[in-house]
């Protein structure tokens, strides 16, 4: 995960109800989840190849990997298999819509794996962002195709791949506080919360940590 990402992670899960701990405080429970940022997809794929590294870190408790599934999802998928096969667990050859979660009796602690946005299809977090922008907002078809137009006739840099980033931050760009980042945006509400990859998504984490999180009313927001 991206340090960009974890902020989105966090206001999102707020959004929910779902505080993570302040672990500057004297008062944070040890055993709270924490979401750290990893250093790109290659370097989460070595610290779930080491699970025993992960566990260290986080002190024997529940782990979970969020990582983009990019352009092809199966084999992203078949990668974070190997590496969890190699720790000892038996993952499902196709990805579940809902996630993997699966206790590690090897650790005595739970694991879990959400491919952004929402296991099976092709994108990122932007894809996921893109699916929590109401379906009666008029601007974003005209982000759309403004993009597509600046890309295809207008000698626009940014590549194929990156098309849904530029249409977000298109779309950001003209809101009545232009230029937000997704997470103060998602803070702000110009985002909805209860797609269904992101109620998925919701479920995936308290599955995984539900003996761990600290709650607040669903829907809650600061």
């Amino acid at each position: 995960m991206k340090k960009d990402d974890q902020h989105v992670v966090e206001r999102f899960l707020l959004r929910h109800g779902i505080i993570l701990p302040d672990r500057s405080s004297q008062t944070a429970h040890p055993n709270a989840p924490c979401l750290k940022e990893m250093g790109g997809k290659d370097e989460l794929l070595k610290v779930i190849r080491t699970m025993e590294t992960a566990f260290s870190r986080a002190n024997g408790l529940s782990v979970g990997f969020v990582l983009d599934a990019d352009d092809k999802p199966q084999d992203r998928w078949n990668a974070v298999r190997g590496c969890l096969q190699g720790c000892g667990l038996d993952p499902p050859e196709e990805m579940r819509a809902d996630g993997y979660v699966a206790d590690a009796a090897k650790f005595k602690a739970r694991v879990g794996v959400w491919l952004m946005p929402d296991n099976r299809q092709v994108g990122a977090l932007e894809e996921f962002l893109v699916d929590l922008i109401p379906q009666s907002d008029s601007l974003f078809p005209f982000a759309q195709s403004a993009t597509e137009d600046a890309r295809t006739h207008y000698g626009a840099k940014f590549t194929a791949s990156k098309q849904s980033k530029a249409v977000l931050h298109a779309w950001l760009a003209w809101q009545a506080k232009p230029g937000k980042p997704y997470g103060t945006a998602i803070r702000s509400q110009f985002f909805h919360h209860d797609s269904p990859a992101a109620l998925a998504f919701i479920a995936w984490y308290r599955r995984l940590f539900h003996h761990q999180a600290s709650s607040t009313p669903q829907g809650q927001s600061p």
